[in-house]
């Protein structure tokens, strides 16, 4: 893990950006002070929930990368600042609403909210198109009281795992090719320019050369998993050898009713499986089922050997983000010694 948050922070020196690593995959303070000692400038979040534990951690410059809505979450989040006065905490909004509501709340209590607008980045999620509409949404930060245009975000998430290293590349650099071309020919000639562009992540902090990127969200880098390690790099398009699996699940064997059937006691409450099944790193040739909320189902080839009832195994998890978001504790081992232990502050904290 260490040596990750080192490599990742080298590869974003090279390329000439910052680093504002995205914490919704550890949710632990400690994690993300490590990430900012390493030379990041900031870190994000996803949730206003996981800033305010961030911010109550000691960690100084928070970007909440979703937007919300509602008048108890615009009270927390101007409640969050006014609580925090020396820590920047900015948030990403896309509709008037989100910057009437703030702006509102903010004057009121004599503060100033550093806002990014997002910009759809070929997801179809959240995120304004590149046109007007992206000029008329600046135009009202700039023009009301309490607000403040500190830049965009620009995200491709759903392009992080795509399969090998060139095609992963191109097509991230594609989905955003749109964007800065909008921000050349109109924002800039406007006096409209970001001075923040967010975005990129662990699949494609490479991916931008030449456009305007100013700070790169990678995140899952510090832990990675096993759906990660099967993207490509450079060197390989059905590996990933960039960063190394750090994160791993232990579960013990609780069950051996056939000679090639075992069972552990890791189901969907350990091991998340929304990117499909964890593998088993004690003995690679074994293959893992889901056998429910408390069950996983070993298959073993013919002529394995029988597993010992009370063996602990170790589970190379499929999805780093929510499988770690099922624990209270993350241990720190170094040659199988556990030598650190952090309570996961966030869990839970998706309000």
């Amino acid at each position: 893990m260490t040596q990750n948050i080192k490599e990742m922070q080298q590869q974003i020196d090279l390329l000439g950006l910052t680093l504002r690593p995205h914490t919704k995959a550890h949710k632990i303070p400690a994690l993300a002070q490590m990430q900012i000692d390493a030379g990041a400038v900031g870190i994000c979040t996803s949730k206003l929930g996981e800033a305010e534990v961030m911010a109550k951690g000691g960690i100084h410059d928070v970007l909440i990368t979703t937007p919300i809505a509602g008048a108890v979450k615009y009270h927390r989040l101007i409640a969050l600042c006014k609580e925090h006065p020396k820590t920047v905490i900015r948030q990403v909004i896309d509709h008037p609403e989100h910057v009437k509501a703030i702006a509102r709340l903010a004057t009121e209590t004599g503060i100033e909210v550093g806002l990014l607008v997002e910009v759809e980045s070929g997801q179809m999620r959240c995120g304004v198109m590149p046109d007007e509409s992206l000029v008329e949404l600046i135009e009202l930060i700039n023009r009301t009281e309490g607000v403040r245009y500190d830049g965009i975000q620009a995200y491709s998430g759903h392009l992080q795992l795509v399969k090998g290293y060139q095609v992963r590349q191109q097509t991230a650099f594609d989905a955003v090719r749109d964007v800065f071309a909008f921000i050349d020919t109109t924002l800039a000639p406007r006096d409209l320019k970001p001075g923040i562009v967010s975005g990129g992540g662990t699949g494609t902090f490479a991916a931008y050369p030449g456009l305007g990127y100013t700070e790169i969200q990678s995140g899952s880098y510090i832990f990675m998993d096993a759906t990660y390690a099967a993207i490509g790099d450079e060197l390989c398009d059905v590996t990933n050898r960039q960063f190394s699996p750090a994160l791993k699940v232990l579960t013990t064997v609780i069950s051996h009713p056939a000679a090639n059937r075992a069972v552990v006691d890791a189901g969907m409450k350990s091991l998340s499986i929304d990117l499909g099944m964890p593998k088993v790193t004690t003995y690679p040739e074994v293959t893992y089922q889901c056998g429910g909320d408390e069950h996983g189902i070993l298959h073993l080839p013919e002529g394995h050997r029988q597993l010992k009832v009370g063996e602990v195994l170790t589970m190379l998890p499929s999805h780093c983000d929510t499988t770690l978001h099922n624990f209270d504790v993350l241990y720190g081992v170094r040659d199988g010694m556990v030598v650190e232990q952090w309570a996961i502050e966030g869990r839970g904290r998706s309000d």
